[in-house]
This record gives C-alpha cells, structure tokens and sequence, in this order.
C-alpha cells in the first residue's frame, strides 16, 4: 500500500469518479478539484505526489497551473500527467514544453492512468536515488531531481524530458547520438513518443543552452545530434 496523494483537477464528475475510483482501488489516496484556481490552491496546500491535470478546466486551464507548478519551487518536482480530449501531436508537445511528464488523451482507460501513475512516481523515485550528474567542466550541473540546471551561478529550468536528454547528451560531449537512442532512453515510451517529438524538444533545449552560453546542441541530417559544451572549439 502506499502513501501517495494523487490530486485529480478534472471538471468533468464523470471522469473524475472513474479516476478517483480506480486510484483509490490501486491503494492511492486522492484529492479531487473541478477548477483550476481550487486546484492550484490545494497543489500549494497539499503537496501532492502526482497531479492528474485537466487542460480544459473553469476559471484557469491547466497549461496555466502547469506552468505555476513548474515555476514555483515548492512545487517544481511534483510530477503532472495532462488529460485532454485533443490528441494532436502539436498539444502534446506543448503539454510537455511545459513541463508535463505524460499526456493522456480522453476516452482513456482508468486502468491504463493508473499505469501511467505508478510508471510516473517509479520514475521519481528512482531519479531521486540517481547521484547528480555533473559536466566534466562543471559549467553544467544537474541538481537532483529537480528540474534546475545550474550554469555558471544562472539557472534555466527544463522539462522532465529535456532533463533526460540533457543527462545523456552531457555523457556523450562531442559524440555522435542517433535520434532512435533517445526515443529509448529510461522513461520514454517509443510507442507514445515520435522523431518529430524528439526534434522539437532538441530545439528548444538548444535554445536554451545557447542562450547560457553554456553549449550547443548540432542538429545534423540522418535523426542524428551531437552535444558540444564548448561550440568553439575544432
């Protein structure tokens, strides 16, 4: 049995007496909001492990407490998995620029949420045992689990999924990486994710890399990257 609060934003009762069911089945507690300015309130108060967040929700949507969530340190690491009833790749991706850590696209499956819950709270759990990783140079470090990169005394705050690009990419400075290998990296699901996926995040970690001034990230033809934390050099 375990002790974790999953928080349900959902303004839908159907579908949030079928999650709250199914969870409380599955031996989680629950805390269940039907707006969003309820819901970011009680985030704050309850510190839940897992936030189950409706994108269409009354008085803020849920990529506005998405990104309160993320921006806000005492709740930065609690993981968020979206519920949408629009499924385009476009607003997947957005979801997880965000922040999001999974995306479940409505009629779900409660069955297959509370999977997703359970592979989303392992995967905290074994990111929180993980030592940090830090660039040989020490001009990037990766603190903890969170998800703060520190550069140089400045701060940029990634996603859950470009922190693990960015742990693999820093392991291979210099090294050709084939896109198919970050499509398998430990927390990615290869059936859910696409090239097309990968090409967006890597962009827009390279942005954020480029801005620091601490690294590049070479998009090269093929599906192919290659990390260089010093872009100058031959």
């Amino acid at each position: 049995m375990t002790d974790s609060i999953v928080q349900i934003i959902e303004d839908e009762p159907l579908h949030a007496n079928l999650l709250e069911r199914a969870l409380r089945q599955a031996h989680f507690s629950t805390a269940l909001d039907a707006d969003g300015h309820s819901g970011w309130n009680n985030v704050q108060r309850l510190q839940p492990s897992l936030i189950l967040l409706d994108v269409m929700l009354p008085g803020m949507n849920g990529h506005e407490i998405c990104r309160l969530v993320r921006g806000t340190p005492a709740t930065r690491h609690i993981p968020i998995i979206m519920l949408t009833a629009v499924g385009t790749e476009e607003d997947r991706i957005a979801g997880l620029e965000m922040g999001a850590d999974d995306y479940v696209v409505k009629p779900f499956s409660p069955r297959e949420v509370v999977s997703r819950v359970q592979a989303v709270l392992r995967r905290v759990r074994e990111k929180g045992q993980a030592r940090p990783l830090v660039c040989s140079d020490t001009s990037l470090t990766l603190e903890g689990p969170f998800f703060v990169v520190s550069l140089q005394e400045r701060h940029i705050t990634v996603s859950n999924p470009e922190l693990r690009l960015l742990q693999y990419l820093l392991t291979q400075d210099g090294q050709l990486v084939h896109g198919d290998v970050l499509l398998n990296l430990p927390g990615e699901d290869p059936r859910s994710r696409s090239r097309e996926e990968i090409e967006h995040r890597i962009r827009f970690l390279r942005r954020k890399l480029e801005n620091s001034g601490a690294g590049s990230i070479e998009i090269l033809p093929g599906f192919r990257y290659r990390f260089l934390a010093h872009p100058g050099r031959n």
